[in-house]
């Protein structure tokens, strides 16, 4: 059973989420909340601190006030729990990275198919990141195009695993929670493509598993953009 915590600033949509979610059998919505009674704290330990959620579904315009600081609010108070951000409003794929990037594991409009939201719930709780294509695209552009590996001008043979550039890209797909057929569909290779690429890198890394190559690209991929010529 998936346990569901909604907060949301509009009671309407809060409502309507709250029976939409309850009508599967795996899933259960523990407690809805407004952004103002999670700040409470008699309201949270009545509910969702009392049942830790599997998933927060935070509901919300883009012109909320403060919607960094709210979301990230809640993101300290459930540090383990992924959040998927659902927008009442169209978005740009911006909105989509800049939610992402303050600690939502997934992200869409409420304009999407009510099939959508199931899928990212799903998808979150098994330990993915829901985004869109774009958003994928523009992780690999600031990141795979824009930051090497520490010692970015080395040669390739003094990169840190001798990773080639299609591994590098792999690899951050990893450590960013993606699993074979996103990578596949985002890099535009087959999933067998993708378990090659895999199995080369873990090799090359001497890892066993993902969650171990997601440890080494964390301690060996520069913050710094490679320069150049």
């Amino acid at each position: 059973m998936i346990k569901v915590f909604i907060v949301c600033n509009c009671r309407i949509f809060l409502k309507l989420l709250d029976e939409h979610l309850c009508a599967f059998d795996n899933i259960s919505v523990i407690e809805t909340l407004s952004y103002n009674e999670t700040e409470q704290a008699d309201s949270l330990k009545r509910t969702a601190l009392a049942q830790k959620p599997d998933i927060i579904l935070f509901a919300s315009g883009s012109q909320w006030p403060n919607l960094k600081k709210k979301l990230q609010c809640v993101r300290k108070r459930f540090p383990d729990t992924p959040i998927i951000f659902l927008s009442s409003r169209a978005e740009s794929e911006s909105m989509e990275f800049n939610v992402i990037k303050w600690g939502a594991k997934g992200f869409l409009s409420s304009t999407a198919p009510s099939g959508i939201l199931i899928k990212a719930v799903r998808a979150c709780y098994a330990g993915e990141i829901w985004a869109s294509r774009k958003f994928a695209g523009r992780i690999m552009d600031d990141m795979g195009e824009e930051k090497l590996f520490a010692g970015a001008g080395k040669s390739a043979q003094e990169i840190p695993g001798r990773l080639t550039r299609q591994e590098l890209k792999v690899i951050m797909l990893i450590a960013s929670g993606f699993r074979n057929a996103e990578i596949g569909k985002n890099l535009f290779i087959s999933e067998n493509t993708v378990k090659t690429h895999i199995n080369r890198l873990f090799k090359k890394i001497n890892v066993k598993n993902r969650l171990q190559a997601a440890l080494w690209a964390a301690k060996h991929l520069s913050s710094q953009k490679a320069h150049t010529s």
